[in-house]
């Protein structure tokens, strides 16, 4: 595996006013192909960190790198999102949900018109067919349960076929059986397309069940789960879901 991180965050300050950061000192690096999670306690700064790293935001101080080059429009494209409501749109179909994601990586008048090429209306099927949606394609996305949303979305990024992937408690509110899906095709994403993995999860034990390492925001900065926390975590009994 390539040793070189696809993530680096060195010294950066996280938030919207200098005076009042959210995170301080923070320093993180993801490796290509990992699976990293990320807890910690609701209005922390998770999802903060998770826009910053998109380049939604920008650091205060510090660096946050991508492939070793500081977050910028450069990076479009290759660093997909999740937001923790999901981002899509409700009242148009899977199929052009899914298609939206094929754009950051079209030619800029593609992107404008929003004329997909043939390359890209076969890799939306290829994609929705991944995550078992093919008799959903011309389904509004608002008639969906919220697992199958959470497909849609997870499909609209494997079309982007980003380097690194950005999840916001993609997990969240889900019955076991369909956090396991979902997991099960973020895995198939890292497995095929050696993609870099930041998923944002409340659940420690889910958490350390697949992913290959849990970091928390603790004290304004990422901080490692110690071994007594991963022990305990690790324990406990296993992960039947948030029911």
């Amino acid at each position: 595996m390539n040793s070189e991180p696809i993530l680096s965050i060195q010294s950066a300050e996280i938030g919207f006013e200098d005076s009042r950061p959210l995170l301080e000192d923070c320093n993180l690096e993801i490796g290509p192909g990992e699976i990293v999670g990320l807890i910690g306690r609701s209005g922390i700064g998770k999802t903060t960190l998770i826009r910053t790293i998109a380049g939604l935001i920008r650091p205060l101080s510090g660096d946050v790198l991508f492939a070793g080059a500081n977050i910028s429009h450069s990076a479009r494209g290759t660093i997909g999102l999740i937001p923790q409501r999901l981002g899509l749109i409700q009242h148009q179909t899977v199929g052009y949900n899914v298609l939206m994601g094929a754009l950051p990586n079209s030619t800029g008048l593609q992107s404008i018109l929003s004329l997909p090429s043939a390359e890209m209306r076969d890799s939306t099927r290829k994609a929705i067919a991944a995550v078992g949606l093919e008799d959903k394609t011309l389904t509004s996305v608002n008639l969906l349960s919220g697992g199958q949303q959470r497909r849609v979305a997870i499909a609209r990024s494997m079309v982007q076929n980003p380097q690194l992937l950005l999840a916001d408690e993609c997990l969240g509110e889900l019955d076991a059986d369909t956090a396991r899906d979902i997991i099960g095709l973020l895995k198939a994403l890292v497995e095929d397309h050696s993609t870099s993995i930041l998923i944002v999860d409340h659940n420690p034990v889910r958490a350390r069940t697949f992913c290959d390492r849990v970091l928390q925001l603790r004290g304004r900065t990422i901080i490692p789960l110690s071994e007594e926390e991963q022990d305990e975590a690790t324990g406990l009994p296993q992960y039947r879901g948030d029911e």
